[in-house]
């Protein structure tokens, strides 16, 4: 059974989410997605916020490269890392 509402799956959405807004922001034209890898390092014990913290690592013409965490309380929960490309147009 597969549970579009689990934390795993909320989690992994919304920092996706954080990774994608700030790709874009980093070249000032939409992105699209070409690659995403994440990795679960501590169950959260609670159902706390959330804080996503996303930081670009490379932004060229074409490609933008960003990594990010997300947080629940001190507790690191998933790291993630995008590959963006800049949409013509």
């Amino acid at each position: 059974m597969n549970d579009a509402s689990a934390p795993e799956t909320v989690y992994v959405t919304q920092l996706l989410a954080a990774l994608n807004a700030d790709a874009a922001k980093a070249s000032d034209r939409p992105v699209a997605i070409v690659s995403a890898t994440f990795e679960w390092i501590k169950p959260a014990r609670d159902a706390g916020d959330a804080v996503t913290h996303v930081t670009i690592t490379r932004s060229t013409r074409t490609i933008v490269f960003s990594r990010g965490d997300l947080k629940i309380g001190d507790t690191l929960v998933v790291r993630g890392s995008a590959v963006h490309r800049v949409v013509e147009g």
